[in-house]
Formats: structure tokens, C-alpha cells, sequence
């Protein structure tokens, strides 16, 4: 089965290039400046667009700092996806141990 192709239009690419380069850094988030050499975009792609997507809660300026990091709403879909692997691992195991007794 060959499968299709597709290309990610470019503000959507650095958008996600801009979720990863913010994971790790949730603590002391990063600056504007090591964000746009993080990414490959200009100072001022930072400065328009991370308080825009702030509106959204998926990334945050640090309290007190000019530095931003992922926001509320991006951990609360990994926490949600973490809660549900973890539902389906258990369920897994339980039906596992059903067929693991001997007849």
C-alpha cells in the first residue's frame, strides 16, 4: 500500500517546530531570542506570533521573565493522553491475565 505524500504549509511548520523546541524548557521557558535562532525565523515572527498563540493557552510568558515556555492547554491534551494510555495499558493487562489462566 503506497501511502500519500503531503506537505505542511510553512506557518504550520514552525508552529510545531516551536512546540518542540518549547518541550523541555517548562520551567524557565526560553527567551525570544533563542527561540528565533531555535526555529530559524525572525526575531519579529516571535514577537507577533507568540503572544497570539498565547490567547490560545498553548504556550505562556514565565511570570515575571520575557521568556515563554508551553502553556497550559498543550500539557492538559498530554496529560489527557497520558491518562488514557494508561487506561488502555491496564485494560490490556486485565484481559491478558483473563486468557493467561490454564484450563
Amino acid at each position: 500500500m503506497s501511502q500519500k505524500n503531503y506537505s505542511l504549509a510553512s506557518p504550520i511548520g514552525r508552529v510545531c517546530a516551536l512546540f518542540r523546541l518549547l518541550a523541555g524548557h517548562e520551567i524557565l521557558g526560553l527567551s525570544p531570542t533563542e527561540i528565533a535562532k531555535g526555529i530559524d525565523v525572525s526575531p519579529s515572527w516571535v514577537s507577533q506570533n507568540l503572544p497570539a498563540l498565547a490567547t490560545t493557552g498553548y504556550v505562556e510568558m514565565v511570570a515575571g521573565t520575557n521568556r515563554w515556555r508551553l502553556g497550559v492547554q498543550f500539557v492538559r491534551i498530554a496529560t489527557t493522553v497520558a491518562t488514557n494510555m494508561s487506561k488502555a495499558k491496564q485494560q490490556l493487562e486485565d484481559v491478558s491475565a483473563r486468557y493467561a489462566v490454564s484450563l
